[in-house]
C-alpha cells in the first residue's frame, strides 16, 4: 500500500461541508485535540507520527485545522477520533453532513483487507455513514475494553512473583527482538495474526513483512524465547518464541507518555500455564523501561468475549480506562 499515492503540494483547501486535509506540517491543532484522550488517540497519532509526510487526505480534519473538533487517519484502513464529540472538553459531536463528507471521503480510500478502528463511539458514528454507501463487515467487534496497567513499586513482574517461582525466568527474559530473529518472530506474528482475524495476512504480499520488521528495527517487538518446551534456554538447545508482544502505537502525548500493545501471543503448546501473565508483567515493565518511563500508561485493548484474557490481564491489575472498536471489511 503506498501512503504517498495522493501527495498533492499545493495550497490545502478546505472541503464544502468542513472537511479539511491536514498538511504534515500543520498538525498541532490535531495534536491539540488528541491530548485531550492520548490513550483513545493514539493509534491515530501513531500513524502520524510513522510517516514524516502523508498524501493530501490522508490525515483530514473536520472543524478546521486550528480547532477541530475530530480527525481521521484514512488510508487503506480509517482510524478516526472525536467524531462522537468530547463534552467534558467542551467539544461537540459532528453533525450528519460531516460524518457523510468523511465516509464519502474515506470509502474510496479503504483496502479490501482494510478496518475502521477506534474508540466505540466515533467508529459507530462513521460506520452508519459507510453502511450508507453500501459498505458490507467481515466482523464487527463492538466492545473491546480499553485496560491500563497498573503502576506498582518494584514492577509488575516483581508484584507477582508468587504466582510460580519457576517462571519467574520468563518475566526476567522479555526483551526487544534482535534484526537477525525475524525468521523466528515472523511466524509468531503470523499466528497471532490468523488467531484475531482469520487470515494470513503474508499472502497479500510483504507488507505485514515489513510492518514486523519495522517493529523490530525500532526495538517495539518483545520476546520471550524457550528451548521448545517452555523452559528456559541452555547452551545447545533450540530456541523458539514462547511469547510475544508489539508495542503497536507509541506517542509521548503533552499529557503523559502512552503505549498499546498489540499482537499479544503466547504459543499454543504453552497456554493455561501461567506463562503468558508473567510474561506480560515482563513487556509492561520493559515498556515503561525502553519508553514511557515510569509513569508512562500502558494500555491494550481486548474483545470483551475474549474471556480468557480479560481474566489474564485483570489478574495483573489491568483496569479498563476506555472502549475501542473494529470493524474488519
Amino acid at each position: 500500500m503506498s501512503f504517498l499515492r495522493h501527495r498533492d503540494h499545493g495550497r490545502t483547501r478546505r472541503g464544502p461541508g468542513g472537511l479539511t486535509p491536514v498538511p504534515s506540517n500543520r498538525v498541532s491543532g490535531v495534536m491539540a485535540l488528541c491530548a485531550l484522550d492520548p490513550v483513545g488517540a493514539v493509534g491515530l497519532v501513531q500513524q502520524m507520527l510513522r510517516w514524516s509526510r502523508w498524501g493530501r487526505g490522508d490525515v483530514v480534519a473536520l472543524g478546521g485545522l486550528t480547532h477541530p473538533v475530530a480527525a481521521a487517519w484514512s488510508v487503506g484502513s480509517l482510524i478516526p477520533f472525536g467524531l462522537a464529540g468530547r463534552p467534558e472538553h467542551g467539544l461537540r459531536a459532528a453533525d450528519g453532513g460531516e460524518i457523510r463528507e468523511l465516509a464519502e471521503h474515506a470509502g474510496p480510500r479503504l483496502s479490501r483487507r482494510g478496518s475502521v478502528s477506534g474508540p466505540a463511539q466515533d467508529v459507530a458514528a462513521v460506520w452508519n455513514g459507510l453502511s450508507e454507501q453500501g459498505r458490507s463487515a467481515r466482523h464487527e467487534s463492538w466492545r473491546q475494553p480499553v485496560l491500563a496497567a497498573p503502576h506498582i513499586g518494584g514492577g509488575l513482574v516483581g508484584a507477582h512473583r508468587h504466582r510460580s517461582q519457576s517462571l519467574t525466568w520468563m518475566g526476567q527474559s522479555v526483551r526487544p527482538a534482535r534484526r537477525d530473529e525475524i525468521e523466528l518472530v515472523l511466524p509468531a506474528s503470523v499466528d497471532m495474526f490468523v488467531g484475531e482475524l482469520g487470515y494470513d495476512p503474508t499472502a497479500d504480499g510483504p507488507g505485514y513483512s515489513r510492518h514486523v520488521r519495522w517493529l523490530i528495527g525500532q526495538r517495539r517487538s518483545y520476546v520471550v524465547l524457550d528451548d521448545g518446551t517452555g523452559g528456559p534456554i541452555r547452551p545447545g538447545s533450540p530456541q523458539a518464541v514462547a511469547f510475544k508482544a508489539d508495542v503497536g502505537a507509541l506517542w509521548q502525548s503533552p499529557a503523559g507518555s502512552v503505549a498499546q500493545l498489540t499482537g499479544v501471543w503466547t504459543r499454543p503448546d504453552l497456554r493455561g500455564r501461567g506463562l503468558g501473565a508473567v510474561a506480560l508483567a515482563g513487556v509492561v515493565d520493559a515498556v515503561r523501561r525502553d519508553h514511557v518511563g515510569a509513569g508512562g500508561l500502558v494500555s491494550l485493548y481486548v474483545n470483551d468475549y475474549n474471556t480468557a484474557a480479560l481474566a489474564l490481564y485483570r489478574s495483573l491489575g489491568f483496569e479498563q480506562v476506555g472502549l475501542f472498536a473494529t470493524v474488519l471489511l
